[in-house]
């Protein structure tokens, strides 16, 4: 009797093992109804947007197309973020640091302005002979382009060509004076650029050229 009881009790035991990995024992697994459509584990995590870079995605500004990300132009605002541009898209190094910190960006969503610079030309003016056997003095001017494109529009709000002018030679100039002329400076740029940020940019159809005199 004994027996018959173990043999019963290891059969039944059996018999739950065996129902428990067919199944058997688990709980019906809902269907979902008709035209009902199933999100998969992926599709269920929210998709986090892409991580701006600067000043990589700033770059697109150089071609006057607007940048989404970028943080709204406000003519109201004391300061402006600038990123400071080469025609190519790169930033312009030397002329981004020389930014203070409150006008300086530094990511894509504080920039609200973008100056975008061209190249510096060069242009050979005159030749001026000196007398007494001094060295000759070449004259030069030189040209650049800077343009204000905003941001998060990529429009163009300001356009204009600098000319920086050499000065006239004078009665007495020292031995190693051979040329006159020099660059477009930053501030020159950056001055414009701000006097228009704070108080409206005119229209840009035929600009007037700011001319300086150097040296």
């Amino acid at each position: 009797m004994k027996n018959f009881g173990l043999f019963g009790g290891v059969g039944v035991l059996a018999f739950v093992l065996a129902g428990y990995h067919a199944g058997l024992f688990r709980p019906p697994v809902q269907q979902p109804e008709v035209g009902e459509v199933v999100p998969s584990e992926e599709k269920k995590e929210a998709k986090r947007p892409a991580k701006s870079h600067f000043p990589r995605d700033i770059a697109r500004c150089a071609r006057a197309e607007p940048v989404p990300q970028a943080a709204a132009y406000d003519p109201s605002a004391k300061f402006h973020r600038m990123a400071i541009l080469k025609t190519n898209g790169a930033l312009y190094q030397d002329w981004q640091d020389k930014l203070k910190q409150e006008w300086q960006a530094e990511t894509v969503e504080d920039t609200s302005l973008v100056i975008v610079v061209g190249a510096q030309k060069k242009v050979f003016i005159e030749i001026i002979p000196y007398p007494n056997g001094a060295p000759p003095i070449s004259r030069y001017k030189f040209e650049l382009e800077a343009s204000v494109v905003e941001a998060k529009t990529g429009r163009v709000l300001a356009n204009r060509l600098f000319i920086n002018m050499p000065r006239n030679i004078v009665r007495i100039e020292t031995w190693d004076t051979t040329a006159l002329g020099s660059p477009v400076e930053f501030r020159t740029v950056f001055n414009w650029a701000v006097a228009g940020a704070r108080s409206g940019f005119p229209p840009i159809e035929n600009p007037t050229p700011i001319v300086n005199v150097v040296n």
